[in-house]
């Protein structure tokens, strides 16, 4: 399996997932804060020129969530304990991840290409924050309803992942405490291998942007 990742992109989360059910991969690292997403040759395998993508055996998957719970299938990891409801709840909180949280990231970082002119873009930015501070008070409650003391599964490395960003990134400073989402990433970084991944991304991520 081949998995095109962008380093602290939401692929993390795949790129954790693929590990932790000791699914045998390569990382294949595809620079979006150059454009290279949005270019050939990435176009002629995502034509949206996004990431995560994972080339499956020669069968593209697309989108996060999808590519979490073909992880989840495959590895059978984190998925054996789950009853169908429990399944359907955790797909749930992450398409709200999905539809809430990344799409008010996105707006964050790239308000100009929702609003004409910077005065425009500058109100998409402030009304996403907003909107970011509801979707991750949202998320914290749904994983709040959760045994967090339970095994690992998908969700946490999706939520894992949100959370690394409101500590990395300038506007995540000013959003509400998400102390049940810090708990969950504290989990990822105190499970060596997963550590090992998280480091290796923030160590290229860091590389990027000097």
């Amino acid at each position: 399996m081949r998995l095109y990742h962008s380093p602290m992109s939401i692929a993390l989360a795949c790129r954790l997932a693929l590990t932790a059910a000791d699914i045998d991969h390569e990382v294949v690292i595809v620079n979006s804060l150059s454009g290279e997403t949005k270019r050939e040759p990435f176009l002629s395998i995502n034509p949206l020129g996004e990431v995560p993508t994972l080339d499956a055996d020669g069968t593209i998957i697309t989108q996060t969530v999808a590519i979490l719970s073909f992880a989840a299938d495959h590895g059978n990891h984190g998925r054996t304990d789950l009853s169908p409801a429990e399944r359907a709840k955790e797909l749930s909180t992450m398409i709200v991840a999905a539809v809430e949280v990344q799409s008010c990231w996105k707006m964050i970082n790239r308000p100009n290409r929702y609003a004409p002119g910077d005065a425009a873009a500058a109100e998409v930015g402030a009304q996403a924050r907003i909107r970011l501070d509801a979707a991750y008070a949202e998320l914290e409650r749904r994983i709040g309803l959760r045994d967090i003391g339970g095994p690992l599964t998908v969700l946490d490395y999706y939520v894992g992942v949100l959370a690394l960003w409101k500590i990395m990134a300038p506007a995540g400073k000013d959003l509400s405490p998400t102390p049940q989402l810090d708990a969950v990433k504290d989990r990822l970084m105190n499970t060596p291998k997963l550590r090992q991944v998280i480091d290796e991304d923030i160590a290229s991520y860091t590389a990027m942007m000097g």
